[in-house]
Parts: structure tokens; sequence; C-alpha cells
């Protein structure tokens, strides 16, 4: 598309998306004196679900500066996460002090209203314009090369805005995906995923107070359990469509069945009230083919979304917005906005994903345990671990990968 240009306005980036993969990468690059532009459907605060931060998202936090702000927060400290079988049997928690040290060993279980909200806020201190309930309607193209956005504010006419770097953080919209057909799921995971809240769920003590625990159910599905500050637990389900959706479509009967039947769970709401409506994602997966092209990149889940089981969605989107800072800066400092320039961080990520997709595949097979696999291999406990905290980026990971391949087949290549 060829685009007038007369009275447009014009940014060095613009970002599509205000969630923490957004701010991240215009706080990143407002800092390194570019001109930066976050445009955000919503209006902040809003609700978004996965709640869990791991520990690997530290360096990222301490950079942003926001490391004063969740340790002074009501946050619920994290230190590990535990694994229920369906008959009750506990694992030994995953601790993550068992491999990192000192304060980089926890991290918070997080209110998204009130997290993202942190993020956007520090983007706007950072010297960022932002603009909420302003759409990204369409990305703007001449020839193949990205340059600029038409932004659609809610009750107002819309108007394209030029830009040299356009940033797809749009999370599962994935603006530019869905408008170049490059959105597709991910083969072998197939899932949906039902959730709501409630207050008064028991909690463990001490360290563990605040940790991850995922019930896990006969037939693969299996349940979070995540608490959060107001003594609020996060509490949903993830499991084949066919098996949630067998015998009715509606999300509140479906989740109200599931959670009977999963007794160690009934036992920790034994005594608790649900607070909110039940919420629900029939299909969870998906990527894209490409995640950079001439003039733009994606970031977080705009570019990808495997499966919740180990919480690396924030993870992958504030780690995913630092690399693609660098490189964006890299590619304004010499005219080189390639895509080969833009996303020459996507192969270093994309070899830390398909760690993370290799352990999403094993768990799911019904034939694998962490329990058995740390027994057969506990040279490689620490390599597990590696996973659950995120160190999976620019780590080899061959031997572990080695390992989990002979208990359980490695899934199809992407």
């Amino acid at each position: 598309m060829t685009t007038d240009t007369t009275n447009t306005e014009s940014y060095d980036v613009v970002t599509a998306g205000g969630g923490p993969a957004g701010a991240t990468v215009a706080t990143f690059l407002q800092r390194q004196g570019y001109r930066c532009l976050v445009l955000e459907s919503t209006t902040f605060p809003r609700y978004h679900i996965g709640e869990s931060l791991i520990p690997n998202t530290f360096g990222t936090l301490d950079r942003l500066g926001l490391l004063p702000n969740l340790r002074e927060s009501s946050f619920p400290e994290k230190h590990s996460v535990r694994f229920v079988s369906p008959s009750g049997e506990e694992s030994d928690p995953f601790y993550f002090s068992e491999i990192m040290p000192d304060e980089e060993a926890r991290t918070w279980q997080v209110k998204r209203s009130e997290f993202d909200q942190l993020c956007v806020d520090n983007a706007r201190a950072s010297g960022v314009e932002v603009r909420m309930a302003t759409t990204v309607e369409e990305v703007l193209f001449e020839g193949d090369r990205c340059v600029g956005v038409r932004a659609q504010p809610r009750d107002e006419a819309p108007y394209e805005i030029r830009s040299k770097v356009v940033v797809d953080a749009s999370g599962a919209r994935t603006v530019i995906g869905s408008q170049l057909g490059l959105k597709q799921p991910v083969p072998g995971l197939n899932k949906a995923s039902i959730w709501s809240y409630y207050q008064g769920g028991k909690r463990l003590t001490g360290i563990d107070a605040g940790e991850t625990t995922i019930f896990m159910l006969p037939d693969g599905a299996w349940f979070w359990y995540i608490p959060l500050p107001d003594d609020i637990v996060s509490v949903g389900i993830v499991g084949s469509p066919e098996l949630l959706f067998a015998e009715s479509t509606d999300f509140e009967a479906v989740f109200q069945h599931e959670v009977e039947r999963c007794a160690p769970l009934l036992e920790r709401l034994s005594e608790a009230t649900r607070t909110e409506a039940v919420r629900g994602i029939r299909r969870l997966a998906y990527r894209n083919q490409q995640t950079a092209g001439n003039g733009w990149v994606m970031v977080g889940d705009a570019a990808t979304f495997l499966d919740p089981i180990y919480s690396s969605g924030l993870f992958l989107a504030l780690g995913s917005a630092e690399l693609a800072a660098n490189c964006i800066h890299q590619g304004l400092s010499t005219d080189d906005l390639s895509a080969d320039s833009l996303g020459a961080f996507a192969e270093m990520l994309g070899d830390g994903i398909e760690v993370i997709r290799r352990l999403i595949h094993a768990f799911y097979d019904p034939e694998f345990s962490f329990r058995k696999f740390v027994v057969k291999f506990p040279e490689h406990r620490a390599a597990l671990i590696d996973c659950l905290v995120g160190d999976v980026i620019e780590k080899d990971m061959g031997d572990f990968l080695g390992a989990l391949a002979e208990m359980t087949p490695p899934p199809p290549a992407w």
C-alpha cells in the first residue's frame, strides 16, 4: 500500500500493544534516544490472564528499573513449583534456589492489571508516548517494507502514522500475523483453557505460600493454582477441547464439573468462595511462520503462544522485547531495517522456545512424569529447573533434550 504522508505523524518506533512486551521494547528504545509511540486498544488498568512470573525475568525487570516496585508490592513471592498427581501424590517442590543465587531465586505472582500498569507507567516515565483506547487497525506497507500504521481511536476518525519500525506486541490478536496470513496452529498442541478466581483458598505455609501448584488429572488435563494478593487464588484448567467440551460447551458448567472431579484441588477450595465469572479460550496455541520483516518485528504473544504449563508467557514477552529492542537499536543506528537485521534474535529465541516446546510435549505424554525423570536422570534435575525458571536462551540444552527423548518421543519438527 502507498500512503499519503501529508500531515502524517512520524516516529522512530510505533508499537501495537501496550502490555508488558510493548511497554518493554518501547522503554528500552526511548532510553536510547529514539522517539517511540505505544498504541493500546484498551484503557488501563485492564484485566489480563497470565499472572505467574518465572525467575529469569529478573534481569529484564532489573534493567527496566521495576524491581523496587515489585519488592514493595503486595504480590506473593514465588519460590517454587509443585506437581500433584491425579491420586494426590505431591512431587517435592522444585525450588529455584537449587540453581539460582540469592534474590534471583524468587519471583512474584502478579495481578496483571497492576503489573501491566507498572510497565506502561514506567514507559511513560522514560519518555514514551502512550495512547490508550487506540487500536492499530492496519499495518501500512510500501512494497514489502512496513512504513507505519493506521490507528483507530475509540469514537474518533482513524489516522495514519509513519514509522521507521513497527513492533507488533498485540498479543493473541497478532495484528501483523493476521494481516499477512502468517498465523497458524501448533501441531500436537490443541488445548483449551477455562479459569476463574476464589477467595479463601488454602495456601501452604512459609516459603511455599506463594508457589504455583499444578494438579494433574488422569486424562492429561491439569489445573493451575496461583496465589494472588488479597487472599485470591487464580484457578484454571487446561485440556483438549474434545475432553473439556464433550458434554457441554458452556464455560461455567464445564469448569464446575472439572473442579469437582479433582479431589486434591477441591480440598484446597473447601472453604473458598468463587469471586468472578468463568472465562475461557477455546484454542490456546499458535505461531507465526515469520516473526520479522522489512521494517517490522513481533514480540511476546504476538509471535507465539504455546501453553501455560510452565508460566513462560510473561518471560517470553519481556525477554523477546529486550532482545528485539537490541536488534532495533542496531538496525536504526546502521540504517539496516531489513528482516535479517530486525529478526537477528529470532533464531536464538527460537532455540529456547523449542526447549520449552519439548518439555510441554513431554508433560502431556501419559508415560512421562517429572518424578520418573529426576529418578532416572538425577544429573539433569538442574537442567529441568532451568526450564522452569526460563534459563533456556543461549544455553546448550542438548544433553537434557537427549535424556528427555529417552523417556518420551520428541514432537514433530515445527
